[in-house]
């Protein structure tokens, strides 16, 4: 479904790249379209999502570990595992707060 998306916006450009899914991962089509001024800028930042997507650090995406959080991140860092340090401080509050109430987060 966020292909769907990122492509809608992607159509956006003059020369649209698309994202599309084979069996291998994803990977990147450019497709000639015609679009707005506002919605080609909009095309720009898909476009970067799917370089992003199907780039060189495309391995180095990782989901946040954060309980309710649906973040995806670059990991610059093998020992990273959050989005943001809000994130984080959400998870170790939470930690402690159960460290002092007997139960486990």
């Amino acid at each position: 479904m966020a292909d769907v998306t990122l492509n809608a916006a992607l159509a956006a450009a003059p020369s649209t790249p698309r994202l599309a899914w084979t069996a291998d991962g994803p990977r990147r089509d450019d497709v000639p379209d015609g679009g707005t001024p506002a919605a080609a800028a909009l095309s720009l930042l898909a476009e970067d999502a799917t370089e992003l997507l199907t780039g060189g650090d495309a391995a180095q995406l990782a989901e946040c570990a954060a309980q309710g959080c649906e973040r995806f991140f670059p990991r610059s860092h093998g020992a990273r595992r959050w989005c943001t340090t809000q994130c984080g401080n959400r998870v170790r509050a939470a930690r402690a707060y159960a460290a002092r109430r007997g139960t486990s987060p």
